[in-house]
Protein backbone atom coordinates (compact mmCIF):
# COMPACT_ATOMS: atom_id res chain seq x y z
CA UNK A 1 0.00 0.00 0.00
CA UNK A 2 1.44 3.14 -1.23
CA UNK A 3 2.10 6.20 1.23
CA UNK A 4 -0.43 9.07 1.12
CA UNK A 5 1.05 11.78 -0.20
CA UNK A 6 2.34 14.70 2.77
CA UNK A 7 -0.19 17.79 1.64
CA UNK A 8 0.82 21.73 2.23
CA UNK A 9 -0.38 22.85 5.24
CA UNK A 10 -2.48 26.11 4.79
CA UNK A 11 -0.90 29.00 5.99
CA UNK A 12 -3.61 29.44 8.79
CA UNK A 13 -3.55 26.43 9.83
CA UNK A 14 -0.84 27.48 12.83
CA UNK A 15 -2.31 27.01 15.71
CA UNK A 16 -1.03 25.08 18.47
CA UNK A 17 -3.60 22.80 20.68
CA UNK A 18 -3.33 25.36 23.90
CA UNK A 19 -4.39 28.13 21.70
CA UNK A 20 -6.92 26.01 20.08
CA UNK A 21 -7.93 25.93 23.32
CA UNK A 22 -8.21 29.21 24.38
CA UNK A 23 -9.84 30.08 21.63
CA UNK A 24 -12.75 27.34 22.33
CA UNK A 25 -13.19 28.88 26.07
CA UNK A 26 -12.88 32.25 24.63
CA UNK A 27 -16.06 31.82 21.97
CA UNK A 28 -18.35 30.11 25.15
CA UNK A 29 -17.03 32.92 27.36
CA UNK A 30 -18.99 35.08 25.04
CA UNK A 31 -21.72 33.02 24.77
CA UNK A 32 -22.88 33.41 28.79
CA UNK A 33 -25.02 36.01 29.74
CA UNK A 34 -24.41 39.12 30.26
CA UNK A 35 -21.75 38.95 28.05
CA UNK A 36 -23.54 37.71 24.66
CA UNK A 37 -24.97 41.04 25.39
CA UNK A 38 -21.67 42.58 24.03
CA UNK A 39 -21.06 40.59 20.88
CA UNK A 40 -24.70 42.23 19.89
CA UNK A 41 -23.54 45.22 20.01
CA UNK A 42 -21.48 47.08 17.34
CA UNK A 43 -20.71 46.86 13.76
CA UNK A 44 -17.74 44.39 14.07
CA UNK A 45 -17.89 41.18 16.32
CA UNK A 46 -14.94 39.85 18.31
CA UNK A 47 -15.72 36.16 17.52
CA UNK A 48 -17.10 35.69 13.90
CA UNK A 49 -15.08 36.19 10.94
CA UNK A 50 -17.03 39.01 8.66
CA UNK A 51 -17.70 36.18 5.92
CA UNK A 52 -17.98 33.39 8.65
CA UNK A 53 -20.67 30.34 8.16
CA UNK A 54 -22.62 28.82 9.96
CA UNK A 55 -24.49 25.47 10.43
CA UNK A 56 -26.92 24.17 13.62
CA UNK A 57 -28.74 20.95 13.45
CA UNK A 58 -32.05 22.00 14.32
CA UNK A 59 -32.23 25.51 12.31
CA UNK A 60 -30.35 26.02 9.65
CA UNK A 61 -27.29 27.91 7.90
CA UNK A 62 -26.16 31.22 9.06
CA UNK A 63 -24.09 33.57 6.65
CA UNK A 64 -21.94 36.63 7.58
CA UNK A 65 -20.59 38.41 11.07
CA UNK A 66 -23.88 39.75 11.85
CA UNK A 67 -26.82 37.41 11.12
CA UNK A 68 -24.45 35.03 13.21
CA UNK A 69 -24.01 37.77 16.14
CA UNK A 70 -27.52 37.71 16.19
CA UNK A 71 -28.49 34.14 15.93
CA UNK A 72 -25.84 33.03 18.16
CA UNK A 73 -25.54 35.74 20.94
CA UNK A 74 -28.88 37.86 20.31
CA UNK A 75 -31.31 34.58 20.48
CA UNK A 76 -30.60 34.18 24.00
CA UNK A 77 -29.48 37.43 25.65
CA UNK A 78 -32.77 38.44 27.72
CA UNK A 79 -33.89 36.46 31.23
CA UNK A 80 -37.40 38.59 31.07
CA UNK A 81 -38.29 37.87 27.72
CA UNK A 82 -40.34 34.62 26.98
CA UNK A 83 -37.84 31.81 25.32
CA UNK A 84 -37.89 27.68 25.26
CA UNK A 85 -34.65 27.72 26.68
CA UNK A 86 -33.55 31.45 28.37
CA UNK A 87 -29.98 32.24 28.67
CA UNK A 88 -26.83 30.60 29.30
CA UNK A 89 -25.40 31.19 32.61
CA UNK A 90 -22.20 28.32 32.60
CA UNK A 91 -20.87 25.75 30.74
CA UNK A 92 -18.48 22.67 30.96
CA UNK A 93 -16.32 21.43 28.43
CA UNK A 94 -16.38 17.65 28.40
CA UNK A 95 -14.88 16.66 25.13
CA UNK A 96 -11.96 17.74 23.53
CA UNK A 97 -10.13 17.55 20.21
CA UNK A 98 -7.92 19.76 17.97
CA UNK A 99 -5.00 19.89 14.98
CA UNK A 100 -4.35 22.85 12.65
CA UNK A 101 -7.21 25.64 12.84
CA UNK A 102 -9.94 22.86 13.62
CA UNK A 103 -11.70 22.46 17.46
CA UNK A 104 -14.02 19.50 18.19
CA UNK A 105 -16.11 19.96 21.13
CA UNK A 106 -18.76 18.87 23.17
CA UNK A 107 -19.85 21.41 25.90
CA UNK A 108 -22.91 20.78 28.39
CA UNK A 109 -24.18 24.64 28.56
CA UNK A 110 -26.39 25.51 31.60
CA UNK A 111 -29.85 27.70 30.47
CA UNK A 112 -31.50 29.57 32.98
CA UNK A 113 -34.95 29.21 31.44
CA UNK A 114 -37.03 31.64 33.27
CA UNK A 115 -40.08 31.32 31.03
CA UNK A 116 -40.29 27.45 32.59
CA UNK A 117 -39.06 28.25 35.73
CA UNK A 118 -36.37 25.68 35.57
CA UNK A 119 -32.22 25.21 34.96
CA UNK A 120 -31.76 22.85 31.94
CA UNK A 121 -28.25 21.57 31.19
CA UNK A 122 -27.97 21.42 27.22
CA UNK A 123 -25.64 19.52 25.27
CA UNK A 124 -24.11 20.96 22.37
CA UNK A 125 -21.54 19.70 19.94
CA UNK A 126 -19.64 22.44 17.51
CA UNK A 127 -17.07 21.89 14.85
CA UNK A 128 -15.37 25.13 14.74
CA UNK A 129 -12.75 26.64 12.14
CA UNK A 130 -10.48 29.23 13.27
CA UNK A 131 -8.92 31.86 10.49
CA UNK A 132 -5.82 33.36 11.19
CA UNK A 133 -7.15 36.17 13.60
CA UNK A 134 -8.52 33.70 15.39
CA UNK A 135 -11.91 34.43 14.86
CA UNK A 136 -14.30 32.04 13.81
CA UNK A 137 -14.47 30.92 9.94
CA UNK A 138 -16.94 27.92 10.11
CA UNK A 139 -19.03 26.14 13.06
CA UNK A 140 -20.97 22.94 12.66
CA UNK A 141 -23.31 22.97 15.54
CA UNK A 142 -25.51 19.58 16.48
CA UNK A 143 -27.95 20.16 19.53
CA UNK A 144 -27.98 16.36 21.38
CA UNK A 145 -30.89 15.02 22.79
CA UNK A 146 -32.84 18.06 22.24
CA UNK A 147 -36.09 16.16 21.06
CA UNK A 148 -35.64 15.00 24.62
CA UNK A 149 -35.28 18.29 26.17
CA UNK A 150 -38.12 19.82 23.94
CA UNK A 151 -40.62 16.60 25.59
CA UNK A 152 -38.47 17.83 29.03
CA UNK A 153 -39.79 21.39 28.85
CA UNK A 154 -43.76 20.20 27.22
CA UNK A 155 -44.17 17.61 30.21
CA UNK A 156 -42.63 20.08 32.94
CA UNK A 157 -45.64 22.76 31.51
CA UNK A 158 -48.31 19.72 31.60
CA UNK A 159 -47.52 19.51 35.51
CA UNK A 160 -47.66 22.75 35.66
CA UNK A 161 -51.07 23.36 34.44
CA UNK A 162 -52.58 20.33 35.45
CA UNK A 163 -52.81 19.14 31.85
CA UNK A 164 -54.15 15.69 31.05
CA UNK A 165 -52.23 15.10 28.08
CA UNK A 166 -49.49 16.36 26.01
CA UNK A 167 -51.62 18.16 23.66
CA UNK A 168 -52.94 20.43 26.43
CA UNK A 169 -49.68 21.16 27.04
CA UNK A 170 -48.57 22.00 23.16
CA UNK A 171 -51.46 24.37 23.03
CA UNK A 172 -50.39 26.04 26.04
CA UNK A 173 -46.79 26.45 25.06
CA UNK A 174 -48.33 27.93 21.28
CA UNK A 175 -50.31 30.20 22.91
CA UNK A 176 -47.97 31.85 24.80
CA UNK A 177 -45.41 31.87 21.76
CA UNK A 178 -48.27 33.00 19.49
CA UNK A 179 -48.76 36.16 21.96
CA UNK A 180 -45.07 37.04 22.30
CA UNK A 181 -44.35 36.80 18.28
CA UNK A 182 -47.27 38.79 17.42
CA UNK A 183 -46.54 41.34 20.34
CA UNK A 184 -43.25 41.48 18.72
CA UNK A 185 -44.43 42.18 15.47
CA UNK A 186 -46.77 45.04 16.34
CA UNK A 187 -43.96 46.82 17.48
CA UNK A 188 -41.20 46.28 15.37
CA UNK A 189 -42.71 45.55 11.88
CA UNK A 190 -44.58 48.33 11.03
CA UNK A 191 -45.09 50.30 7.45
CA UNK A 192 -43.35 48.04 4.86
CA UNK A 193 -42.25 45.64 7.11
CA UNK A 194 -45.93 44.22 8.77
CA UNK A 195 -46.59 40.90 7.80
CA UNK A 196 -49.85 40.27 9.22
CA UNK A 197 -53.06 42.39 8.86
CA UNK A 198 -53.70 42.67 12.71
CA UNK A 199 -52.71 41.32 15.92
CA UNK A 200 -55.59 38.57 15.05
CA UNK A 201 -54.71 37.43 12.00
CA UNK A 202 -51.06 37.13 13.45
CA UNK A 203 -52.44 34.94 16.06
CA UNK A 204 -54.44 32.89 14.40
CA UNK A 205 -52.23 32.44 11.16
CA UNK A 206 -49.36 31.20 14.43
CA UNK A 207 -52.05 29.02 15.98
CA UNK A 208 -54.03 27.28 13.50
CA UNK A 209 -52.30 27.60 9.57
CA UNK A 210 -49.35 25.94 10.83
CA UNK A 211 -47.82 23.35 13.03
CA UNK A 212 -46.22 23.80 16.21
CA UNK A 213 -43.22 21.77 14.82
CA UNK A 214 -40.84 18.93 15.84
CA UNK A 215 -37.87 18.75 17.43
CA UNK A 216 -35.87 19.17 14.06
CA UNK A 217 -38.35 21.68 12.59
CA UNK A 218 -36.88 25.15 13.83
CA UNK A 219 -35.60 26.03 10.50
CA UNK A 220 -39.08 24.54 8.97
CA UNK A 221 -42.58 26.53 8.65
CA UNK A 222 -43.62 26.14 12.41
CA UNK A 223 -44.27 27.93 15.10
CA UNK A 224 -41.43 26.79 16.51
CA UNK A 225 -39.10 28.31 14.17
CA UNK A 226 -41.02 31.90 14.53
CA UNK A 227 -40.25 31.68 18.08
CA UNK A 228 -36.20 31.30 16.88
CA UNK A 229 -36.62 34.74 14.73
CA UNK A 230 -38.73 36.66 17.14
CA UNK A 231 -36.04 36.97 19.14
CA UNK A 232 -33.75 38.67 16.66
CA UNK A 233 -36.31 41.31 15.02
CA UNK A 234 -35.45 44.15 17.12
CA UNK A 235 -32.08 43.76 15.71
CA UNK A 236 -33.15 44.39 12.33
CA UNK A 237 -36.91 44.16 11.20
CA UNK A 238 -36.52 44.96 7.79
CA UNK A 239 -34.68 41.36 7.40
CA UNK A 240 -36.17 39.34 10.46
CA UNK A 241 -39.69 40.54 10.37
CA UNK A 242 -40.12 38.30 7.44
CA UNK A 243 -38.76 35.54 9.14
CA UNK A 244 -42.12 35.81 11.13
CA UNK A 245 -44.31 36.25 8.84
CA UNK A 246 -46.27 33.90 6.89
CA UNK A 247 -43.86 33.77 3.99
CA UNK A 248 -40.91 32.53 6.53
CA UNK A 249 -38.65 34.96 4.61
CA UNK A 250 -36.89 31.68 3.07
CA UNK A 251 -36.31 30.43 6.65
CA UNK A 252 -39.05 29.18 8.34
CA UNK A 253 -40.27 27.25 4.91
CA UNK A 254 -40.07 23.61 4.19
CA UNK A 255 -38.06 23.75 1.33
CA UNK A 256 -35.89 20.85 1.88
CA UNK A 257 -36.09 17.20 1.64
CA UNK A 258 -34.19 14.70 4.01
CA UNK A 259 -31.98 14.24 1.58
CA UNK A 260 -31.40 17.52 0.43
CA UNK A 261 -30.80 18.37 4.14
CA UNK A 262 -27.88 15.72 4.59
CA UNK A 263 -26.53 16.16 1.49
CA UNK A 264 -26.07 20.05 1.30
CA UNK A 265 -23.27 21.25 -0.01
CA UNK A 266 -22.36 24.29 2.40
CA UNK A 267 -18.87 24.79 4.05
CA UNK A 268 -16.24 26.35 2.01
CA UNK A 269 -13.68 24.48 3.77
CA UNK A 270 -13.27 20.77 4.28
CA UNK A 271 -13.31 20.08 8.35
CA UNK A 272 -10.72 17.33 7.95
CA UNK A 273 -7.27 18.78 8.64
CA UNK A 274 -4.73 19.16 6.15
CA UNK A 275 -6.92 19.07 2.87
CA UNK A 276 -7.29 15.38 2.97
CA UNK A 277 -11.07 15.97 2.85
CA UNK A 278 -10.95 17.24 -0.89
CA UNK A 279 -12.23 15.58 -3.72
CA UNK A 280 -14.23 13.20 -1.11
CA UNK A 281 -15.90 15.59 1.10
CA UNK A 282 -19.90 16.24 0.04
CA UNK A 283 -20.33 19.07 2.25
CA UNK A 284 -17.84 21.11 0.49
CA UNK A 285 -19.40 23.70 -1.65
CA UNK A 286 -18.47 23.31 -5.06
Amino acid sequence: MGKIPLQEKPPNSTFTFDQLWTLEKNFWDSFLYPANLNQTQGNQSTVFAADVQGRVDITRTFDGDELNREYIFGLFADPVHVSLVGVPISYSITQFAANDNIAAATTVVTFNATTFGVLIPVTIDTWIEFNSDGKIAQYDAVFRWFEYLLDFLIEGVATKINATSSDQAVAYVSDLLAKTICATHDQYCTGSDQQYSDNDACYNFLTQSIRFGKSYELGRNTLLCREVHEHMVQYRPDVHCAHIGPSGGGYCVDDLSYEQTVLQQYFNNSWIPYGYGTGQDVWLNG
